[in-house]
């Protein structure tokens, strides 16, 4: 049986800095994505329980992070030209799916990662158990997503 628990969509940047900071891996599905502040729990990992996305993926490098994004869109510009080297981009002309997936857990809902889907918009979030006991696994499954494994 599959635990669910609904997330308002202003604790979704919790969520995923939780997830950066202790899953082996994540993939991050939107179509829209914002180099959005995101929030932490206490650690000894970054200087600051508040800090933008891309300066945590950055900070965590023992985290595989592979992101997933519409194709073309030029409001992904912004993080797409600032990506560190080790973060996988995928993009896709038809993408519609909003996801944050780790070997545990996987969000699914309304909200892009952008700042009206974590503050400003109504959405609708919810966070499952990741039934397939891998990132991967699940976007191949549920999203018919095929990301490449590192050799590690």
């Amino acid at each position: 049986m599959v635990r669910a628990f609904s997330l308002t969509s202003d604790s979704l940047g919790y969520f995923i800095g939780y997830t950066l900071l202790h899953a082996r891996r994540v993939v991050i599905v939107s179509p829209w994505l914002g180099n959005v502040d995101l929030r932490f729990p206490v650690n000894d990992h970054l200087e600051s329980r508040h800090t933008s996305m891309l300066d945590a993926i950055d900070a965590l490098p023992d985290t595989e992070v592979t992101l997933v994004i519409r194709e073309g869109e030029q409001y992904n510009d912004f993080v797409r030209d600032r990506l560190p080297d080790e973060v996988t981009l995928i993009e896709l002309d038809d993408l519609h799916a909003k996801v944050v997936v780790c070997d545990e857990f996987a969000y699914l809902g309304s909200a892009n990662i952008t700042r009206g889907g974590l503050t400003v918009n109504r959405e609708v979030c919810e966070i499952i158990e990741n039934e397939y006991d891998d990132a991967f696994d699940y976007v191949s499954a549920e999203l018919d997503i095929s990301v490449p494994r590192s050799d590690s």
